[in-house]
């Protein structure tokens, strides 16, 4: 197993940063700033292996969805350089839902994996099709700007 040097898990990080700092623009212009939003960015790896990530712990320290404080968790799909899809919970029922699957991963049809730099995470895997059994608000993504184009092909 490789090391990463602190420089390079430093620019992971700011990559990382700059793909949250992305999604809470894309959240401030759905009009949704005044509440307390977590922002998750799935890239890539979710349209291969078909799950959708929660961290809870990392480096033997809870992290990520064990200690946000957030209203609500918004949880963006992204390929490529699109957000496909987003999946906002309230962080209270998500937290609920994920303390049952984490109880009995069978049963909820999760996985219990490490993950992330030098696998220092711990993480639930859920199938995406399982979130849709979690109390949301999907938030498709069909334009890219607060300001589209209208399509004179279209009837709509």
């Amino acid at each position: 197993m490789a090391s990463h040097s602190s420089g390079s898990s430093r620019s992971k990080f700011d990559i990382d940063l700059q793909f949250g700092e992305e999604g809470e623009r894309w959240l401030t212009w759905l009009g949704t700033d005044q509440a307390k939003v977590e922002v998750k960015t799935e890239r890539d790896t979710w349209a291969t292996t078909g799950n959708a990530v929660f961290e809870y712990e990392c480096r033997g320290k809870p992290s990520g969805i064990a200690v946000t404080e957030a209203d609500y968790w918004l949880h963006i799909f992204r390929l490529g350089n699109r957000n496909l899809m987003a999946m906002m919970y309230d962080t209270i029922e998500l937290k609920d839902w994920l303390r049952m699957a984490y109880r009995a991963p069978a049963t909820f049809g999760v996985r219990l994996t490490t993950g992330g730099d030098d696998s220092a995470a711990k993480v639930i895997l859920v199938p995406i099709p399982r979130l849709w059994s979690i109390p949301c608000h999907t938030l498709p993504f069909t334009r890219q700007s607060p300001n589209p184009q209208p399509n004179v092909d279209s009837p709509f």
